[in-house]
């Protein structure tokens, strides 16, 4: 069964405009969604981070494209893409491809009250305008930091238009407060409901060496044995940021669950 829609889920402070090398490899006669985390409403309740409101948020956003949809996330957009592949939204999927996806094998939340006191704070920074102004730094930052490019490949322009806005800054704060509530949910679900009925395929940033970089393999293997996967493929040249890194793997495992043929590497 082909996919007929290909649905791409950023991760957490990540951009619609980060895929941009990755549509552009894709087969041009499949429609492609790019999920937007700052077009979303203000989501600062727990409740409003449980799977089964992320899904219920996910298929809404994708409620026009055509079935079966192939899912795309990374890192906690591979949180999203569990969730609603868990649901009954996950019967139109034909399957998943999640990228570097966030993944732990146990969580413990911080006490209702001590969330509610930083979230409090954060949000009196962000009151204070000084996201804007730090946006685009932090974006030069991470990309230093978890790419092995170490080059964004957005435009300024573009870097600045989306993290200098208060959309941006809102939505991240909301996705960094909801993820641990998030992640919790989706591992009770992943107990409860066991592996999707759909491929899914596991890409990793495996770039680094010692004992972190093992760790985070390990993780990556429990994920593809709790999800029916088969061994996650180890990406040496690229860091937690692929789609910065290796843009072509991302499409060529697309397109192999799609069954066409890869696509040249684009560095």
């Amino acid at each position: 069964m082909r996919a007929r829609t290909v649905v791409l889920v950023p991760g957490l402070g990540s951009t619609p405009g980060e895929w941009d090398a990755v549509v552009a490899a894709l087969p041009p006669d499949v429609p492609v969604v790019v999920v937007d985390p700052a077009d979303a409403p203000r989501l600062r309740s727990r409740a409003d981070w449980s799977p089964e409101a992320v899904a219920a948020r996910l298929a809404a956003r994708v409620a026009a494209a055509a079935r079966p949809l192939l899912l795309v996330g990374h890192s906690s957009g591979g949180l999203h893409v569990q969730a609603l592949l868990h649901t009954d939204g996950g019967h139109d999927s034909a399957g998943a491809v999640l990228v570097d996806a966030s993944h732990e094998e146990a969580v413990r939340l911080a006490p209702a009250l001590l969330s509610d006191v930083g979230r409090a704070a954060a949000e009196l920074v962000l009151a204070t305008g000084v996201t804007t102004l730090a946006g685009p730094w932090l974006r030069a930052l991470g990309v230093r930091a978890a790419s092995v490019r170490r080059r964004d490949r957005m435009a300024p322009a573009a870097v600045r238009a989306v993290y200098a806005s208060r959309a941006w800054a809102s939505s991240t704060l909301d996705a960094w407060f909801g993820h641990g509530p998030l992640q919790a949910g989706v591992l009770a679900w992943q107990r409860e409901r066991g592996a999707p009925g759909v491929p899914v395929r596991l890409l990793v940033g495996a770039a680094g060496i010692g004992r972190g970089r093992a760790g985070w393999i390990a993780l990556q293997r429990d994920l593809a044995r709790r999800l029916g996967a088969p061994e996650p493929t180890l990406l040496d040249d690229a860091g937690h940021l692929v789609t910065v890194d290796r843009p072509d793997a991302i499409a060529d495992a697309v397109r192999a669950l799609l069954g066409v043929d890869e696509t040249p590497a684009a560095r």
